[in-house]
């Protein structure tokens, strides 16, 4: 099995058990206060595991440490091993306290102030919780990078399935036990403490046959180059996870319910992107750091990396896009009426499709990005792609900023019936309601002017019944877009940065053939979910036809999935 099958097979089987979660979650909670307190508390100290984690060893550890393996210098190996791991743990010490210590304005940061209350001191309490063993995590990523240069990937990617069957088990014992929500999602964090200490420790016994668990705060000349890419590569996560910070930020400004809907849609829309994109990328960041053919070779395998990656990502977003509406009815709306919790409705669906629809018209890009980023990192340019991050995220804030807060005018429920009911609504949350554009009920003005005012009144407008309300607002989507947008931005200026340097074809020229297809499947898709059957038996039909379309395409106008040239 080629190194990123394996390095696949273990990200499906824990993004697989993320998504078994996530469903999990959204039964436990639906879209309530309680999950949006979790959703704040478990993004807040991630900032040490994208920071300090899996991106910036990938970039900064393994291709010096790949190098010393492929060249057999075994002893600057485990010394340099020692050192990172040194270096990581004293930085992980104080940045946990520091998180600990400073929950509140943390969160209120990340939040912007958006939300408040009982939720913010929720997302406090949970914060302090989950900072400790994302701490865990941290460590982990270092195990990672050193089975990965040492192509041991398949025990890597798959130890983050412990994670997310910890915290799995912890909400399903209190589904059974009937717990409140606040008592879930207290017990849920402290699952993600357990859940992140048994990823480690599965990984310790092979980690400690391959290289140093001698923590050293030594510097060698290794860990003097590895800390020369370090703090670049450290700056480009820092812009991506400022990103996902004002992300968060930016869906505290929306209607209720907008940060559960961006939580409960991410695991749906990073399946494929890390199953697909990032195994591949994964693996040929270590072969090309061991590459000793040239550039041409690098470029070579850019080229069938870069079809390994575009062939799935066509059929993955023609489906996102035709069928996403039944993916959602499957795993969340019906799981939650099957479990009788939370409150999750037809209009709750059609906002979390038209999300993932939004966010999967930048999924190509995403995944054929992370394949030219590691090739940048390969070749020693981590400064680069740092610089390309900024870019993303100015992108990502302000086209999304802008969708968001208009979109949140809409929302995909039906008016009431009666004038009465209507002008009661109306007087409950002080804005006045219409019939929107394509079937959606329109709150206030739309489009709105000033573009940078979020919607008033914006607490009232639940997703629930037990505030009065069954508003679910589109904000999200403007979210999505932003997203979209800024990935098609990050792919073009890589790609021309990674063409500069290497000057040699990086395309496998499939971009129009995978496009024909990708139109034939969403055409497809979309009359399979014209068809009123079951949800789970249309996911089925969804899955068959999509796949047997797609491939179908393809081999009519001659590119052949199998074929490596």
């Amino acid at each position: 099995m080629s190194g990123s099958n394996r390095v696949a097979s273990g990200i499906f089987a824990s993004r697989a058990a993320g998504l078994l979660r996530e469903i999990v979650l959204g039964a436990a909670l639906g879209i309530s206060p309680a999950a949006d307190a979790f959703r704040t508390a478990m993004r807040v100290p991630n900032l040490l595991q994208n920071l300090l984690g899996e991106g910036s060893i990938s970039a900064a550890f393994v291709p010096v440490y790949a190098r010393l393996v492929e060249d057999e210098q075994d002893d600057e190996a485990r010394t340099l091993a020692g050192q990172a791991l040194g270096l990581l743990s004293a930085v992980v010490v104080v940045a946990v306290a520091l998180i600990v210590i400073a929950a509140r304005p943390l969160v209120w940061l990340t939040t912007f102030g958006g939300i408040k209350d009982d939720r913010f001191d929720l997302a406090v309490q949970l914060t302090r919780i989950t900072a400790v063993g994302l701490g865990f995590l941290v460590i982990s990523a270092w195990c990672l990078g050193i089975l990965n240069a040492h192509r041991r990937y398949r025990l890597s990617y798959s130890a983050p399935v412990l994670w997310s069957v910890a915290q799995i088990a912890a909400l399903s014992l209190a589904l059974i036990l009937g717990r409140s929500q606040e008592q879930t999602v207290r017990l849920a964090a402290f699952a993600v403490v357990a859940g992140s200490l048994l990823q480690l420790g599965v990984q310790l016994p092979s980690v400690r046959r391959l290289a140093s668990l001698r923590p050293s705060l030594g510097r060698g000349p290794a860990m003097r180059e590895v800390l020369s890419k370090f703090a670049p590569a450290v700056g480009g996560r820092g812009v991506v996870q400022i990103g996902s910070y004002i992300d968060l930020g930016l869906a505290g400004l929306l209607a209720y319910g907008a940060l559960a809907t961006i939580g409960l849609i991410m695991p749906l829309y990073l399946i494929p992107i890390a199953v697909f994109g990032f195994s591949v990328a994964v693996s040929e960041l270590t072969e090309m750091s061991r590459e000793r053919g040239g550039d041409g070779a690098v470029a070579a395998r850019v080229r069938m990396a870069e079809r390994k990656v575009l062939l799935p990502a066509g059929l993955i977003t023609a489906g996102a896009l035709g069928g996403g509406a039944i993916v959602i009815e499957s795993f969340y709306e019906q799981t939650n009426r099957w479990l009788g919790r939370g409150d999750f409705s037809d209009a709750n669906t059609t906002v979390m499709a038209a999300t993932l629809a939004a966010f999967a018209i930048g999924l190509p890009a995403t995944m054929t990005a992370r394949v030219k980023q590691n090739a940048l990192y390969a070749l020693g340019d981590v400064k680069g792609p740092a610089r390309i991050a900024i870019v993303r995220l100015v992108v990502a804030v302000v086209v999304g900023f802008i969708a968001m807060l208009q979109l949140d005018h809409l929302a995909a429920d039906n008016l009431p019936s009666g004038p009465s009911e209507v002008a009661t609504l109306e007087s409950a949350l002080d804005l006045s309601l219409s019939e929107g554009p394509l079937g959606t009920t329109q709150v206030g003005d739309f489009p709105s002017w000033p573009p940078w005012e979020p919607l008033p009144q914006r607490e009232q407008l639940t997703t629930g019944t037990s505030k009065g309300t069954s508003l679910a607002h589109f904000g999200p989507v403007g979210l999505g877009l932003g997203s979209a947008v800024a990935s098609w931005v990050e792919w073009q200026l890589l790609r021309r940065r990674l063409r500069a340097r290497l000057l040699h074809p990086i395309s496998g020229g499939l971009g129009l053939g995978v496009a024909i297809a990708a139109f034939a499947t969403f055409v497809t898709a979309r009359l399979i979910a014209r068809i009123d059957l079951p949800p789970i038996i249309n996911l089925l039909a969804l899955g068959v036809g999509a796949l047997g379309v797609y491939l179908g395409t393809l081999w009519f106008i001659g590119l052949r999935p199998r074929s490596r040239r």
